[in-house]
């Protein structure tokens, strides 16, 4: 009983207990009084904060962007890459590159709480072609660390250190802007979310250099076109027109494998394979003219020949023009 009051007495000596009246009126309470004491001693003593993750300011500044390979998605960047502590102290990690490697990487300073790299990468996109040749596409960089997830490491952006050369020049292509931001990858097989950067910058081809692609295109239309004015009483005539029209629509077929070899399989259609699927109906319809009257010349028929090519000279060169303001208009 003796060891119990002194036990009861140490608690009441660091402030545990209010007083020690209760206890002596409950001599039989002793035993359920320290127990009540230790559970509030417990509650009441203070809690240690969790750990904040480390903070470190990303920056990333382009120096050149090499080709860009539609077939691939794939695209070469040389850039300066820097890394500090938002703090005055902490663990600045290892990073990965998500979409690419790096193929050469020198670094140029060396910290505690910075470090700064020059690298060139090979990266890759999936590029968004719906709109080829009058397309954009935005060239990404990202960026995790290698082990430590967000609950250790967290990136933020560094609007100091971060930018596009303006010396920049990609062939064909028009930078428009850049971009940078941090988002949190979670990957659900691993329960894991790692804080990934993301330095974004924005290409549109040049309207010149997309134009030009369908200039072949325009004059084999127009060709076909003109083809419908070759008229006369012998059917020479008209074999020769059919032999013409037929040759512009093999042009046609092979231009548009020369256009689609430097794009990947797709699932859909760009805007150049509906322009050039409208070129195949306007040369198709000449070519049907031309076949008709050949047939009724045939026949001896001159007035059904007279008509069809009446009409075919006035409809389908308005229906060429209304189908091409049409697709240009519902894409661009």
């Amino acid at each position: 009983m003796r060891k119990l009051v002194t036990h009861v007495r140490r608690y009441i000596k660091i402030g545990c207990v209010p007083t020690l009246r209760i206890m002596r009126l409950i001599p039989s309470a002793y035993v359920a009084s320290i127990l009540l004491v230790s559970m509030l001693c417990f509650t009441l003593s203070p809690t240690v904060a969790a750990e904040s993750p480390n903070t470190v300011l990303v920056g990333v500044y382009v120096l050149n962007v090499g080709k860009v390979d539609l077939s691939t998605g794939g695209y070469t960047v040389d850039f300066y890459l820097s890394m500090r502590c938002a703090a005055a102290k902490c663990d600045l990690g290892n990073f990965e590159f998500m979409n690419g490697r790096a193929v050469s990487s020198r670094l140029e300073e060396n910290s505690t709480n910075e470090r700064f790299w020059r690298i060139q990468a090979d990266l890759y996109e999936n590029l968004d072609l719906h709109d080829y040749p009058f397309d954009s596409h935005t060239l990404v960089i990202r960026i995790e660390d290698v082990s430590l997830t967000t609950q250790n490491l967290t990136y933020a952006p560094d609007p100091s250190n971060s930018g596009v050369d303006p010396s920049v020049v990609v062939v064909g292509w028009t930078v428009s802007g850049w971009n940078q931001k941090v988002v949190d990858h979670y990957y659900q097989v691993y329960n894991q979310t790692y804080s990934q950067y993301i330095f974004s910058v924005t290409l549109h081809r040049e309207p010149t250099s997309a134009f030009e692609v369908f200039i072949p295109v325009f004059f084999l239309a127009f060709i076909a076109l003109v083809a419908m004015l070759m008229y006369g009483k012998i059917s020479s005539v008209f074999e020769n027109r059919i032999l013409l029209t037929a040759s512009l629509l093999v042009a046609a077929v092979l231009f548009q494998f020369s256009l689609d070899s430097s794009l990947p399989p797709l699932g859909y259609l760009t805007f150049a394979d509906i322009f050039m699927l409208a070129t195949y109906v306007i040369i198709v319809s000449a070519l049907i003219t031309g076949i008709m009257v050949l047939r009724y010349t045939h026949k001896h028929d001159l007035k059904k020949v007279e008509r069809i090519h009446s009409l075919s000279i006035r409809i389908l060169p308005a229906v060429t023009v209304i189908i091409y303001v049409a697709i240009f208009l519902r894409f661009l």
